[in-house]
């Protein structure tokens, strides 16, 4: 559930950016992503669609940040299937199954 409707505003700029990539055949990643927001931003004439731009971008900036003290490890079992695990565990309060 979003505090405010920012937030919500936020989450759809970025769902436009990602969509925005997919219809150009273009790659998915943060580098990708923060170019396409920085774009959107650019031509965006409504003063809070620019703020949600420019938002959105220092929250992929940051979730890069935050990523780097992350690591996974991949196991590929007897059947050739691959296993990820990552160091991220799950939410504080919330179980894993």
């Amino acid at each position: 559930m979003y505090r405010n409707d920012e937030e919500k505003l936020i989450d759809i700029i970025l769902g436009e950016a990602v969509l925005a990539l997919l219809k150009s055949d273009a790659a998915i990643n943060n580098a990708a992503l923060i170019r396409q927001l920085q774009a959107m931003a650019a031509v965006e004439k409504s003063a809070a669609r620019h703020r949600a731009c420019k938002q959105a971008i220092l929250d992929v900036r940051n979730n890069i940040k935050s990523g780097s003290n992350r690591y996974t490890h991949e196991i590929r079992d007897m059947d050739n299937v691959t296993h990820l695990f990552t160091s991220e565990g799950p939410p504080d309060g919330t179980k894993k199954h």
